[in-house]
């Protein structure tokens, strides 16, 4: 199993310090919202979602690589009591199997893409699953990680439901990476993108041409 440098470990310590604060001084455990470039370490547990409604779920897609196979269960929610941004936004789940064939661990999962969305992410605790190290995401705020620090998700073992909170109302397919030594990819999903400020105005322009257009056509 390729090993973390370093210097990142340094990094999500100082962001465990930092993000340890306000789950100390509330008394309880909850999830930390995570901003572009943020890292939650060590990541959170918490009994998310709450009284939620599924809206789609992939099933168990299989997925393989040089050093791992297994599966990846990917699921939406809405009326989600539990997250901070209303019902009506929607919850995302991810569950990964380390199959008992793999001659290595897993040790990332990544998804995207949840650019432009608060984000509020944890793991569902229970007994036996392997939880995530920590959480982050990346600087332009597209990509979710979930980390598994060695030993990382072994062989025959699988990992606690991986959950993420957001305020998007909308979701599509997409394709999550798991990562070790070699990567694959699984279908899955996230929510829909939002669109550049650029490409809006664009959309913007090409809807005025073609309402002019017809405006013309209606007048000759």
């Amino acid at each position: 199993m390729t090993r973390q440098p370093l210097s990142f470990l340094l990094t999500c310590a100082r962001y465990a310090l930092v993000a340890s604060l306000p789950l100390l001084s509330c008394g309880a455990l909850y999830a930390v919202p995570i901003v572009n470039g943020g890292v939650q370490f060590p990541a959170v547990g918490e009994t998310n979602p709450v009284g939620a409604t599924l809206v789609f779920s992939t099933g168990p897609v299989p997925f393989a690589s040089a050093t791992f196979g297994g599966t990846l269960r990917s699921s939406v929610w809405t009326n989600d009591s539990s997250s901070p941004y209303g019902l009506n936004s929607l919850t995302f789940m991810y569950e990964i199997i380390n199959a008992a064939s793999s001659p290595d661990a897993i040790g990332r999962l990544t998804v995207s893409s949840f650019d432009g969305y608060q984000t509020d992410a944890s793991f569902l605790p229970a007994p036996g699953p392997t939880p995530p190290t920590f959480i982050s995401r990346s600087a332009n705020g597209a990509v979710m990680g979930f980390g598994f620090v060695s030993p990382g998700l072994a062989p025959n073992s699988n990992a606690a439901p991986l959950v993420v909170q957001t305020n998007s109302t909308v979701w599509a397919p997409t394709l999550a990476s798991l990562i070790d030594g070699s990567v694959t990819t699984a279908a899955s999903v996230a929510p829909v993108r939002v669109p550049e400020p650029t490409t809006l105005a664009l959309l913007g322009v090409g809807g005025l041409a073609v309402m002019a257009c017809a405006r013309r056509r209606k007048a000759a």
